[in-house]
C-alpha cells in the first residue's frame, strides 16, 4: 500500500486565495478616501498613494502564483520577476506625476525673452511642470517654447468647453482648464540657464516652469512594460492555467503610463482614479494578445503534485 502524505500547507495560502488582494486593495481605497474627504489628506497626497497602491496591488496579483509550489523554479522566477516590475515600472513614473516633491529649480516667466538660471549638477534628463492661470476669455490657449534644452520644448495649455448630462434631457455647458502639464527635456552639461523664447495668449499672471530629476522616461518606461508583459505571459503559459498574471501586469502598466502622461499634481485623485479604467482598456488587450502569442511559442511547464 502506498504511503499517501499530504503537503504540507504554504506559508502564504492566505495569499494565493484570489480574492485577497483585490478586498486588501478597496479596503484601503475606501480608507484613503475618507481622509482625503475630511480634508486629512492633499490632493498630491492621496495620488501619491493611489499611483503606489494600485501598481502594488496589480504586482502582487502578478506575483500570487510564484507562492504555489506546484510550479518549477523557472516558472515562478519568471512570475516573481514579472511581478517586482509590474509595481515599479508602473509606480515610479506615476508616482513623480503625482507627487513630485521638491523642484531642483523653479521659473515665472512673464515675457519672451527671460531667463532663469539652473543650478550646477541638474544636466540630464528633466521633468518639466509647466503651469499658469488662465485668463478670463471663453477659450483662452497660451502657447509656448523654451530654450536652454538640447531641444526646444514647445507646447500649450489652454481651457476646454464641453457638454454634461443633467436629468433625463437636459445638458448643462462645463469648462475644464488644462492650466499644468508634463514636458520631458535634456539639459545639456553647459546648460547654465533656461529661457522664454516665445509664447502668446499669456494673462497677468506668469508661466511657471518647475525643474525635475526624470528617474524614468516614457522610452525606457514603454520597453520595460513590453519586457515585463513578455515575462508575465510566459510566467502564466507555463503555469498551464489562466492565473490572470499577465491581464494584472497590463493593467498596472498601463494605468502607469496613463498616470506619467496625463496626470499633474494640482489634479491628482480623480484623474489617477480614472487611470485605473483606461489602463485595463489598453492593458488587458495587451496582456491577451501577449499570453495568445507566447502560447505558440513556449511549452507548458510540469506541475508537482
Amino acid at each position: 500500500m502506498s504511503d499517501e502524505r499530504r503537503s504540507d500547507p504554504s506559508p502564504f495560502e492566505g495569499l494565493i486565495r484570489p480574492w485577497f488582494f483585490p478586498s486588501f486593495g478597496l479596503t484601503i481605497v475606501v480608507g484613503v478616501g475618507v481622509f482625503w474627504m475630511s480634508g486629512m489628506l492633499t490632493e498630491s497626497a492621496v495620488g501619491a498613494i493611489v499611483a503606489v497602491l494600485v501598481p502594488f496591488v496589480l504586482g502582487l496579483m502578478v506575483l500570487r502564483p510564484a507562492f504555489s509550489a506546484r510550479f518549477d523554479p523557472v516558472t515562478r522566477a519568471l512570475l516573481g520577476v514579472a511581478g517586482v516590475l509590474s509595481f515599479l515600472v508602473a509606480a515610479v513614473p506615476a508616482y513623480e506625476a503625482v507627487h513630485p516633491g521638491e523642484p531642483h529649480a523653479v521659473a515665472e516667466l512673464t515675457r519672451a525673452g527671460d531667463v532663469q538660471s539652473v543650478p550646477p549638477g541638474t544636466d540630464g534628463r528633466v521633468l518639466l511642470l509647466v503651469s499658469t492661470r488662465l485668463g478670463g476669455a471663453a477659450e483662452p490657449v497660451v502657447e509656448f517654447r523654451l530654450g536652454g534644452f538640447e531641444e526646444p520644448v514647445t507646447g500649450e495649455l489652454r481651457r476646454t468647453t464641453g457638454f454634461a448630462r443633467v436629468g433625463r434631457g437636459g445638458s448643462t455647458k462645463v469648462t475644464h482648464d488644462h492650466d499644468s502639464d508634463w514636458f520631458e527635456a535634456k539639459l545639456p552639461a553647459s546648460a547654465k540657464e533656461i529661457r522664454l523664447e516665445r509664447v502668446q495668449g499669456l494673462s497677468t499672471a506668469p508661466l511657471r516652469v518647475e525643474l525635475y530629476r526624470d528617474w524614468l522616461p516614457h522610452g525606457l518606461a514603454w520597453i520595460l512594460s513590453l519586457v515585463t508583459l513578455a515575462l508575465a505571459a510566459a510566467g502564466e503559459v507555463r503555469c498551464r492555467r489562466d492565473s490572470g498574471a499577465t491581464i494584472a501586469a497590463g493593467i498596472a502598466l498601463g494605468f502607469g503610463l496613463v498616470v506619467s502622461y496625463n496626470v499633474t499634481p494640482g489634479r491628482a485623485v480623480v484623474p489617477a482614479l480614472w487611470a485605473i479604467v483606461l489602463g485595463a482598456i489598453l492593458g488587458a488587450p495587451a496582456a491577451v494578445l501577449s499570453r495568445m502569442a507566447l502560447r505558440r511559442i513556449l511549452p507548458s511547464a510540469p506541475t508537482r503534485g
